[in-house]
């Protein structure tokens, strides 16, 4: 079966044969470190800090080898947050109480990004483990501030307003998630979205029509970190040290046809040649079993 992404335009190839492929190498486990920079021993990270929650648990610093940085050529920014002060720890062990200082942070921020005018886009994206692109172990997310609206930003927009103004309805807010359903609760819905071109991809989105994380209330935000965390700990549960990623599709300025929402990419399925050359994704799982196979894991 071959599906369109609604919101990419990408393609997937939904191969269940791809399963069986027998695997003869093993993901690259990142181990300790005593000279860890993310950890608050480290001298130079204190002396470079630019953000922290009130309990020091969450900190920000500039990132030290950035993918761009303020100039007058082409201005960005580009900052780590450094979730965790130990160094063990992982977002699936996270209490309830530090996923709301997480997301608050993470929206806090964003409204400093927001009203950095030069920017047109803020990314904030998390590598879990060696396969998702981390190079440290110790948890951390990534901040990037762009000056221009990525392609695939561009598309995404692009989709949600084609939708609305053929329908007069929300792509999100029109579809029906229940044979996707894994877990909701007041504010948020955890999904295998039916185009998804990873293998138990989940989305988290908003049950009403929000256009960015900025407009959650407390609330709000205590309700995403637990939905967040619960999807990352099903996801740990069922595949033993998992690499991820995490990223945050959010409108930076005013878009009313946007709904934001949370991507989760599991790295379960290696990128290869037919991926490059064709820009098409294979799935080796339909996203109705992923999401019945999460949804019964006891958490």
């Amino acid at each position: 079966m071959i599906k369109e992404n609604f919101l990419t335009g990408e393609y997937v190839i939904f191969s269940t044969e791809r399963a069986k492929k027998p695997q003869a190498l093993k993901k690259q486990i990142l181990n300790s470190n005593d000279d860890c920079p993310f950890c608050l021993k480290n001298e130079t990270l204190k002396k470079n800090i630019i953000y922290e929650n009130f309990n020091k648990e969450i900190i920000i610093i500039e990132n030290k080898y950035p993918i761009i940085k303020k100039s007058n050529d082409f201005f960005g920014i580009h900052q780590v947050i450094i979730d965790t002060k130990s160094h063990q720890k992982k977002l699936q062990d996270f209490s309830d109480e530090h996923m709301f200082y997480l997301m608050k942070t993470i929206k806090d921020n964003f409204n400093i990004f927001y009203n950095e005018k030069k920017l047109r886009y803020v990314q904030f994206f998390k590598n879990e483990g060696f396969t998702a692109g981390a190079s440290q172990p110790h948890s951390h997310w990534q901040i990037l501030g762009l000056p221009i609206l990525p392609k695939k930003q561009q598309k995404i927009v692009q989709a949600f307003k084609n939708f609305e103004n053929e329908t007069g309805k929300c792509y999100f807010c029109n579809l029906n998630f229940s044979k996707f359903l894994i877990e909701e609760n007041d504010d948020f819905i955890a999904i295998c979205p039916e185009d998804s071109l990873y293998f138990y991809e989940i989305s988290i989105i908003p049950k009403n029509h929000i256009l960015s994380i900025r407009y959650l209330d407390d609330l709000k935000l205590k309700n995403l970190g637990k939905i967040l965390r619960n999807s990352i700990k099903r996801l740990n549960l069922l595949f033993e040290n998992l690499n991820y990623n995490i990223c945050l599709f959010n409108a930076l300025r005013k878009i009313d046809e946007y709904h934001f929402f949370f991507q989760i990419i599991p790295r379960l399925n290696n990128v290869g040649g037919y991926e490059f050359s064709t820009g098409m994704f294979v799935n080796s799982i339909f996203p109705e079993l992923a999401s019945k196979n999460l949804k019964k894991i006891i958490i």
